[in-house]
């Protein structure tokens, strides 16, 4: 990371490799809904191809929760776990990247 401080971890699945992460039918044929539970330690923020639907935290630890409903293809699941800050672009529009 640009800071050296502290990890970041990302996903890619195109094209073949969301079934290195789960057990999937890895083909755009093939869609499914999912729900996450992703803890993280407690400087870190968790995103994915899903709506949050709840953060919790303990002293050492945050608690992300994702549901996704609308059937996606393996190749579109996503997660990014870091020290990570969000800025909106436009209401329906967000972007996440280090603090700078």
């Amino acid at each position: 990371t640009a800071g050296g401080k502290y990890p970041y971890l990302f996903t890619q699945c195109q094209a073949i490799h969301a079934r290195s992460l789960l057990p999937c039918m890895d083909c755009p044929g093939v869609k499914f809904t999912y729900e996450a539970r992703v803890t993280t330690p407690s400087w870190a923020t968790s995103v994915m191809s899903a709506l949050s639907t709840s953060t919790t935290s303990s002293e050492d630890t945050k608690t992300f929760l994702f549901e996704q409903r609308v059937p996606i293809p393996s190749y579109l699941l996503a997660l990014a776990v870091g020290q990570i800050e969000s800025v909106d672009i436009s209401p329906r529009c967000r972007v996440w990247a280090e603090p700078s």
